[in-house]
């Protein structure tokens, strides 16, 4: 028969045993992960708002603004290229497309971090590892907005709590002194009373208590990350400001403690965790925390910025991994476009174009011939290239430029906006984006659709020969051939075109030189099924 000492010793061995095999499996098993998702086309999600949490307490105006980012779909965008590990990269990849601007350092520093992670697959998976445990629960989105007003979740009345803990002490020290009933009464009453205030404060303060926690355990993980030689290369002020930030890591152990206890369920975490609230050591540490965290809210800003900074660097290989092909591009300062075998990274099989614009330019072709696609290519490359130096193309040469597009107009029945109104907005914002400094590029889907035929073109042409005079490359895609004839001198003109079958339509989607010379859209009424009379009767209007 074993004694009772070696059944324990037999129990703790077979405990410990298991707790080692569950961990190796949890690293398998995300090794295993972060192989697998690198280099392949994120799953479809839902849009997470909370992405844009950094950005907004960072934006100064600048970059795309609303109806930009809608026109090109850019939520579609980001999630196509969006591996991130963490809450802060997701962030920073937002922000990052949202600004549309980098400087020629920052450019450089983003290449090269970019090609290391491609590189260096024992590196970029040991840092994946690292950015996993960070993860990307929901608290750790609102971390930039916390830290932005974060005086308003200190604590008032501090010394409640710390005369409470001096009451405990002292009612423990009567039980070690007197050791009568009186003072083990006196004892378990200041622990009840102790709970009580610290299951009030946590259910009070759960949301706040959990940001406090994320937060240190951030910088905890963003330690280990600058532990390591070759990343920390790349990143060297990622350990200089974490040096600042020594004093919110002391919290670390003792918030994590009531983390782990509240979010589990584990028996001991639970037991831990009431202790720890017995004493209330939780509260004065997370008040101490938040003190620090005050203080010192810029350097914790510019920690986070970082990690998320690392997080993009592997998420943007991933992406160029994924692409069927991509290039970085290159900036000239010459107000032009060209642009080798480009296309529309969220196509699955994307046709490329190539085009060498010199100007503006008029898009013409029948509908469904490509014409909205392309200037959504030309225009998103640009973003991309301006962004994350990164584009769906051979070549791309272009401009530091602003991007603004009026394409995906809607009415507004809340705001009393018809079609019109809205458009005559989207176009207004384009010229008051104009400036010499900085070339525009503008994409325009059918401009002023939402009128008559003869005030559209009109109305047209007057605002795109404003345009031909300013600091601005526009692409125009319209059916009105009109305009290829009034605008012809000052405007480039290339077109879409099809090849008309006896059952259905076969388009190219390649750009031609010309306006375009052919219409489809009775067809389409053909192929569609609509009844004879109405082909007829269309037919015979033409």
């Amino acid at each position: 028969m074993l004694s009772a000492a070696a059944a324990v010793l037999v129990l703790i061995l077979f405990f410990s045993a298991i707790w080692f095999i569950s961990c190796m499996d949890v690293r398998r098993k995300r090794r295993q992960y972060i192989r697998e998702k690198f280099g392949r086309i994120p799953k479809n999600r839902d849009w997470n708002e909370a992405v844009g949490n950094y950005y907004d307490i960072v934006n100064d105006g600048s970059g795309l603004d609303d109806v930009t980012w809608n026109d090109l779909s850019m939520n579609e965008v980001f999630q196509r290229m969006d591996q991130c590990d963490t809450s802060a990269g997701e962030e920073i990849l937002y922000w990052k497309l949202r600004k549309n601007h980098m400087s020629g350092e920052e450019r450089e520093i983003l290449e090269k971090r970019i090609r290391f992670f491609s590189e260096d697959e024992k590196e970029r998976e040991a840092a994946e590892g690292l950015l996993c445990e960070i993860g990307k629960n929901s608290a750790s989105y609102y971390i930039p907005a916390y830290l932005d007003g974060i005086e308003m979740y200190e604590l008032n009345n501090r010394w409640i709590y710390r005369g409470l803990q001096l009451l405990l002490a002292a009612s423990f020290l009567s039980i070690v002194i007197v050791g009568n009933d009186v003072a083990a009464g006196s004892f378990l009453v200041a622990c009840a009373v102790n709970l009580a205030v610290y299951f009030w404060f946590r259910m009070k303060r759960e949301i706040e208590l959990s940001m406090a926690g994320t937060a240190v355990s951030i910088l905890e993980n963003a330690k280990k990350i600058a532990a390591r030689k070759r990343t920390a290369e790349l990143f060297p002020e990622l350990k200089k400001e974490l040096g600042g930030l020594k004093g919110v890591m002391r919290g670390y152990h003792i918030l994590s403690i009531m983390r782990a206890g509240h979010d589990s369920g584990d028996a001991l975490g639970v037991l831990a965790d009431y202790i720890m609230g017995i004493t209330l050591c939780q509260i004065t540490t997370y008040n101490k925390v938040l003190r620090r965290l005050r203080k010192n809210a810029e350097t914790y800003l510019a920690v986070y910025r970082y990690l998320g900074e690392l997080d993009v660097a592997i998420c943007l290989a991933s992406f160029r991994k994924s692409l069927p092909w991509y290039c970085t591009p290159e900036f000239a300062d010459e107000k032009r476009i060209r642009m080798e075998e480009a296309y529309h990274p969220l196509i699955e099989d994307p046709v490329a174009n190539s085009l060498d614009l010199t100007g503006s330019c008029l898009i013409t072709g029948s509908n469904a011939s490509g014409k909205s696609t392309f200037i959504k290519a030309v225009a998103l490359n640009g973003v991309l290239a301006q962004s994350v130096n990164t584009c769906a193309a051979e070549r791309f040469v272009m401009p530091e430029s602003e991007v603004i597009t009026s394409m995906a107009v809607k009415d507004d029945l809340m705001a009393g906006e018809s079609y019109f109104i809205r458009e005559i907005r989207y176009l207004k914002r384009i010229l008051d984006n104009l400036n010499e400094d900085r070339v525009t590029v503008c994409a325009i889907d059918e401009i002023l659709r939402g009128t008559n035929t003869g005030e559209r073109i009109r109305a047209s042409r007057a605002i795109l020969e404003y345009l031909k005079d300013k600091n601005c490359i526009a692409l125009v895609a319209t059916h009105d051939k009109e305009l290829t004839e009034l605008l012809g001198d000052a405007y480039l003109n290339y077109h879409f075109s099809e090849e008309i079958g006896e059952d259905d339509i076969a388009f190219s989607y390649k750009i031609m030189e010309g306006p375009a010379t052919s219409q489809n859209a009775v067809k389409l009424l053909e192929f569609a099924g609509f009844p004879k009379e109405i082909i007829e009767a269309a037919q015979r209007d033409i």
